[in-house]
């Protein structure tokens, strides 16, 4: 009786991926992706400046003092300048280039990006988990509002850019405090988060009790708008990977849900959907190379203009 009950659940499962379904699948993932298709350039350095606003001299004396800042501390900072954060929103650009370029230690997680955007006058800090405690979201607000905005504002951005990555460093030596009129509003962005959360879980269950068509439309929707907490919480990859899992979950539920109820419909599945070198970043060995360590996503940090 189990093994027949088990082999029936093993073909419906089976049918589920062949059947028109994986359209849905397909559909869920083309949206989740092009929520984050930042061209994510090739680790080369520690300095990659593609948006031509710092001169050699600067990016030499940055690259020396942040390989000597991780030889002392074990943590990896990065400095990128795009030339475009295309229409995406500079938050979600930084946790896409932290994804790929894993900065910080493996289990240590101790990275930081500082990521610019001159062209829409953009400016992010991005921190690695582990270095939560050592670099707050407030001391980024003050090191972005101190440091970075004044000089990127009179046009110096060789100043700007070196007063930030110094400061960063102070920082996580424990050399650099955010003064008392600092107001730490990086809360907002966790409530933002969680509230959309919550609402996309919502969604997505009752997508449940939805039958046919419409009842997809709610998961997608539903799951979509659960995605920015997905990624928060476990990073772009993980996120996506959990989010096409609850969607297929969630199809099999409604399968099993609609056969065991009555009505015309019979459920979702009840009518016509049946069942290196010393100046590159690269993996080498060598003892002058430099790569992302295998850190995961940025946990904190601060966003600004100038």
């Amino acid at each position: 009786m189990n093994i027949d009950k088990n082999i029936s659940n093993l073909n419906f499962v089976s049918n589920l991926l062949r059947k028109k379904e994986l359209f849905f699948v397909f559909l869920l993932f083309s949206t989740l992706t092009g929520i984050g298709s930042f061209p994510v350039p090739k680790l080369e350095r520690r300095v990659m400046d593609h948006a031509g606003i710092l001169s050699e001299a600067t990016i030499t004396k940055l690259e020396s003092e942040l390989k000597q800042f991780e030889t002392d501390t074990s943590n990896q900072i990065a400095v990128y300048t795009t030339p475009s954060l295309h229409d995406e929103t500079i938050e979600d650009v930084s946790m896409q280039i932290f994804d790929e370029w894993k900065l910080g230690q493996k289990n240590k997680n101790n990275g930081v990006l500082l990521l610019i955007a001159p062209n829409e006058r953009k400016m992010r800090i991005a921190v690695g988990r582990g270095l939560e405690g050592a670099l707050t979201d407030i001391q980024a607000k003050q090191i972005i509002r101190n440091e970075l905005r004044p000089s990127f504002k009179s046009g110096d951005m060789d100043g700007g850019v070196i007063a930030g990555v110094n400061a960063i460093m102070a920082a996580i030596r424990g050399e650099y405090a955010p003064s008392e009129d600092d107001v730490d509003t990086s809360g907002s962005d966790v409530e933002s988060e969680v509230s959309s959360g919550i609402v996309g879980g919502i969604f997505t269950f009752i997508s449940l009790f939805i039958p046919g068509f419409g009842g997809v439309v709610f998961s997608i929707i539903g799951i979509i708008t659960l995605y920015p907490l997905l990624v928060a919480m476990m990073g772009s990859f993980f996120a996506l990977a959990v989010a096409i899992i609850i969607f297929l979950v969630v199809m099999i539920l409604k399968g099993t849900i609609g056969k065991g109820g009555s009505g015309s419909d019979g459920g979702f599945y009840g009518g016509g959907w049946s069942s290196g070198g010393s100046d590159s970043w690269s993996s080498s060995d060598s003892s002058d190379s430099w790569s992302g360590g295998g850190g995961d996503s940025s946990g904190g940090g601060s966003s600004g203009d100038w």
